[in-house]
């Protein structure tokens, strides 16, 4: 059986770690840590394996993300389609979450350069909303900003709600991961994945 990728998307560094930008390496350390995964460094990031799955941080800064895909990719010739990137979505209100295959990059660095690297757009992406800033020209320093109190204290339903979605997407394949939680929102509801 071929090898399958989960990237989490952000940048390395202390001042970076609580940002919205890195949404992607929490959910990404919430999987890895549910599934007892232990990285260790390559390919210009940080890896681990669970079974047939590589969970991949790159460690390039945002812009450059598709240099580290690309080398992991390469190495284990994993298909496009067996791409899962788990980032952030300015478009989507703070806490909802998709799945969503191909498309364009919608503006967002981390999935122009993994597009470019790849030659495809193929793959699928996991997007997690953190809602837009009021004016546009604030929008570099919203998404380097930590999150503000009110989404700090529904962070850790939001990245528990991450978590079974991927965990679904892993377990069950991606039309149960869609039909379960495509457009949920962080509410105290079961989000639990059911067999389509």
């Amino acid at each position: 059986m071929g090898k399958k990728l989960i990237v989490g998307l952000g940048n390395p560094g202390k001042e970076y770690e609580k940002t919205r930008h890195n949404i992607g390496f929490m959910v990404l350390d919430e999987v890895a840590s549910y599934f007892n995964v232990n990285y260790k460094n390559g390919f210009k990031g940080v890896y681990g394996e669970y079974k047939n799955w590589l969970f991949l941080k790159p460690f390039t800064y945002m812009n450059r993300s598709g240099e580290s895909v690309r080398g992991i990719v390469d190495f284990y010739k994993i298909n496009v389609e067996d791409i899962l990137v788990i980032h952030d979505d300015l478009d989507m209100e703070f806490g909802k979450i998709k799945f969503k295959k191909g498309g364009s990059d919608g503006g967002h660095n981390g999935i122009r350069s993994i597009i470019n690297h790849l030659d495809s757009a193929d793959f699928y992406r996991f997007k997690i909303g953190i809602s837009k800033p009021l004016r546009p020209e604030y929008t570099a320093k919203y998404v380097l900003a930590e999150f503000n109190s009110f989404e700090k204290k529904v962070l850790p339903d939001l990245l528990l709600l991450c978590r079974n979605a991927i965990q679904c997407f892993i377990e069950s394949g991606v039309k149960a991961a869609m039909n379960n939680f495509n457009n949920k929102k962080i509410e105290k509801e079961d989000n639990q994945c059911r067999q389509p």
